[in-house]
């Protein structure tokens, strides 16, 4: 099949094993969002004060391990294309478990830094570049729905870790943090060691579990499409001299780039103008739960319109939300909550859509571990452009220049081509 996948179902029916495929892939974003993101608003400054670190230091440490994951992207990716997805994504979880039974144990600065870039590392691949290729290559016309619900796993891990983190730490300490998340990832490694396959027909299943496929036809199309990927005209470097690569890097990355920046630095911006700690913290528990819903809301709008409109349509939400906050005015704040909900669920879901759509089923491993590092060394920006913003002028600044690259991503994104130009 050499035609563009596309459909405009929003039904669930994704079969008992593409339904536990899922819940793995949504198991393994919520631990890494919890475990680099989230958790670290508790552990830090746990750490400082045991340790006599300086938290500004711990948390640059998290910048420069955000660039390092980017590498590891591109690591994932020539593992995943060597030996099998499943073999990154099985790797990547356990090297994080690794980390993650000595982070708790860190003492100094390097030990911090070592095992914070690893379990980054680590996430970059059991989070995004191997977990996104299975889902790709398991639903490539439903992708979007399916990412729609799996990353229900961010925002869920912002709504819960605190709570959760804050338990541990009175419990034990980060020990007992660490020593939490190094169980998991080893459990979760483990499972998919023995369960994950890169392919649906290599698990008796279907592919978007489509029963009109004979399954003898179906893995004689798997068959063609794998000796398909060993000549593909698709390389890196074919990936890196096109114009349609850089220009939804950049788009897709700018709105990672606004989901960062605008929640890591949410309280210092509303702090700037007056509201106390607990209504700002009532107001993230709002944006978080809200995005849970947001994702797969979005899921369905990629399914209805596909993912360039999607996209397009979810920067001017991403837009709308900005100049709400910007009033100051508590009612309009209250108002940006869902619509800052709804940017955050796009912001994860349509990389894996695009790049499905655009290079299809046997193309999509190589593209995907291309544009993946691109959005996420783009996205990584987004922390210290609006801290360093909000403190040489104000965080108004800050998110006024977001609005402003918004709408500069939405416009290269509506002059970007989506048409067919892979395999299927």
């Amino acid at each position: 099949m050499n035609a563009q996948n596309k459909t405009t179902k929003v039904t669930a029916n994704f079969g008992a094993k593409g339904w536990l495929l899922m819940l793995f892939s949504f198991a393994c974003i919520f631990i890494d969002s919890s475990l680099i993101n989230d958790s670290l608003n508790v552990t830090r400054e746990v750490f400082a004060g045991t340790t006599g670190m300086n938290y500004g230091v711990l948390s640059m440490f998290s910048t420069v391990g955000g660039w390092i994951a980017v590498a590891g992207g591109v690591l994932w990716g020539y593992i995943g294309a060597k030996k099998s997805a499943r073999f990154a994504w099985t790797c990547s979880l356990a090297i994080t478990a690794i980390a993650c039974f000595a982070w708790g144990y860190a003492a100094n600065y390097v030990v911090y830094f070592v095992c914070v870039s690893v379990a980054m590392v680590g996430g970059m691949g059991f989070a995004y570049i191997a977990n996104g290729n299975v889902i790709g290559n398991w639903f490539p016309k439903k992708k979007g729905l399916v990412m729609g619900w799996v990353t229900i796993g961010f925002p869920l891990s912002a709504a819960t870790t605190t709570a959760l983190a804050s338990i541990l730490v009175g419990m034990g300490g980060t020990r007992a943090v660490y020593t939490f998340y190094g169980v998991a990832c080893t459990v979760l490694a483990v499972l998919c060691a023995v369960f994950v396959r890169d392919y649906p027909e290599q698990a008796g299943a279907f592919p978007d579990n489509d029963r009109s496929f004979d399954k003898a036809q179906a893995e004689q199309e798997l068959k063609a499409g794998l000796e398909y990927m060993k000549t593909s005209p698709w390389t890196p470097g074919k990936m890196l001299s096109y114009k349609r690569t850089w220009m939804a890097g950049f788009s897709l990355g700018v709105m990672e780039l606004l989901s960062l920046g605008i929640m890591t630095n949410f309280f210092a911006r509303l702090s700037s103008i007056g509201y106390q700690p607990g209504e700002i913290i009532g107001m993230l528990a709002i944006a978080g739960i809200a995005a849970c819903f947001g994702s797969p809301l979005c899921g369905v709008l990629d399914a209805k319109v596909g993912p360039k409109r999607a996209i397009i349509i979810t920067f001017g939400i991403g837009v709308v939300s900005l100049i709400l906050n910007l009033t100051g005015i508590r009612a309009c704040i209250y108002l940006s909550l869902p619509f800052l909900a709804l940017m955050l669920g796009g912001a994860s879901n349509y990389l894996v859509s695009f790049t499905s759509t655009v290079w299809g089923r046997y193309d999509f491993p190589l593209a995907y571990k291309v544009l993946k590092p691109i959005v996420a060394a783009i996205g990584a920006i987004g922390v210290s452009l609006v801290a360093i913003i909000g403190e040489a002028s104000s965080y108004a600044t800050a998110y006024a220049v977001l609005a402003v690259l918004a709408v500069v991503a939405a416009v290269v994104m509506a002059v970007t081509k989506d048409d067919f130009v892979g395999r299927n």
